[in-house]
């Protein structure tokens, strides 16, 4: 019974990984191209003209603020995580499963604190605008809550495949391949 569930969920984990790769890809480039603009207008262009761009800095800024919470889901989901492998990997059968079980009760309570305490920031900060950009507070400050809310979905899904026998304990699942998707959906 938890079989279909978990495959049902795992095509849309990795659906999901697909659009969230594209978006932490655009955001890096952008933030990449946002930094070598800042560097030519200090040293060269500033020489020949006057352009004010202050928003450079702060886009730049919360670029990389959501695309490492965004990369987080993706790493849990790929068991890319920083861990000690050396005790997952050294005991066998029912040890490894609570070693699992263990593991994974601290991260749901982690999970718990995360998600409350990123709500939380995000409520407080809806009235908020950045400074320069004038982006509102709640679109700056939810990149936890939305990578708390990604991570507790991969979550899910790593547990069921576990349950279910489709996985084994810190395996993790590899990294999504485009024709894997269109094949699916055929």
């Amino acid at each position: 019974m938890l079989r279909p569930t978990y495959l049902a969920l795992a095509r849309v984990s990795r659906i999901m990984t697909r659009i969230v790769e594209a978006i932490i890809a655009l955001l890096i480039a952008t933030c990449a191209l946002d930094v070598v603009y800042q560097v030519a207008y200090r040293f060269i262009i500033v020489k020949f003209f006057t352009i004010s761009s202050p928003f450079t800095e702060e886009y730049a800024r919360y670029a990389m603020i959501w695309s490492a919470y965004l990369g987080i889901a993706l790493c849990f989901r790929e068991a890319n995580m920083p861990s000690l492998n050396l005790l997952h990997e050294a005991l066998k059968g029912i040890y490894k499963y609570v070693l699992y079980a263990v593991v994974r009760m601290l991260i749901l309570i982690f999970l718990v604190i995360g998600i409350r305490w990123g709500y939380s920031a995000m409520i407080n900060m809806q009235n908020y605008r950045s400074p320069v950009m004038m982006l509102p507070g709640i679109m700056l400050y939810s990149a936890p809550f939305a990578a708390c809310v990604m991570l507790a979905f991969e979550f899910v899904v790593d547990v069921i495949g576990v349950v279910s026998g489709e996985l084994q304990p810190f395996q993790g699942r590899p990294p999504v391949d485009s024709s894997e998707i269109h094949m699916e959906a055929t």
